[in-house]
């Protein structure tokens, strides 16, 4: 999460909103001297205080981190102003601590077959079991990567376009929103 990115997010929608800073403090738990450090770049907040501001704000907390993707908080089911379904998932390991989804966060999935250049995507290969990874083209390949604090022990996992389509690879979405739990 960018810290310029993340702060100009927040004070847009604080703007937006017309919510003053001492209310979103008293609204959120987060201190004063926090909250400007937020508003001005110089910290960005960690999860239980993202989630805070997020929930006050009601806006979804990746799209408060500078993530692509909708601004409003989705709702289990639907996500507004789409048809496509979603659905919770639980993550199972911490190989994205780095984008923020630590192990047994509950994340939302928007059904899609075609995710963007980074967007994190829920898949299964040959059968495995539902994981997380950040999704890439690059060469006619389809590279699915990790953000863990430890690089080097998480390789990416490199597909073909005929893995997609033979379905030795399932995309089943990809990450709208993160729950975590506190």
């Amino acid at each position: 999460m960018g810290r310029s990115t993340f702060s100009q997010r927040l004070n847009s929608v604080i703007r937006d909103n017309n919510i003053r800073q001492v209310d979103l403090c008293k609204k959120t738990g987060i201190g004063k001297s926090a909250m400007s450090q937020y508003l001005s770049g110089a910290f960005a907040p960690k999860q239980q205080n993202l989630h805070a501001l997020a929930t006050a704000l009601d806006v979804s907390e990746a799209w408060l981190m500078g993530y692509d993707v909708p601004r409003e908080r989705p709702s289990a089911g639907r996500v507004s102003g789409s048809d496509a379904e979603t659905f919770y998932f639980t993550a199972p390991d911490d190989s994205m601590e780095n984008a923020h989804i630590p192990k047994g966060s509950r994340v939302l999935i928007q059904e899609s077959n075609a995710p963007g250049q980074g967007q994190i995507v829920c898949f299964s290969a040959n059968g495995a079991p539902l994981r997380l990874r950040r999704f890439h083209r690059k060469n006619g390949l389809i590279l699915l990567s990790a953000a863990s604090s430890n690089p080097d022990s998480l390789d990416p996992l490199i597909f073909s376009g005929e893995d997609l389509a033979d379905g030795s690879l399932d995309i089943r979405g990809v990450a709208v929103e993160i729950v975590i739990k506190l």
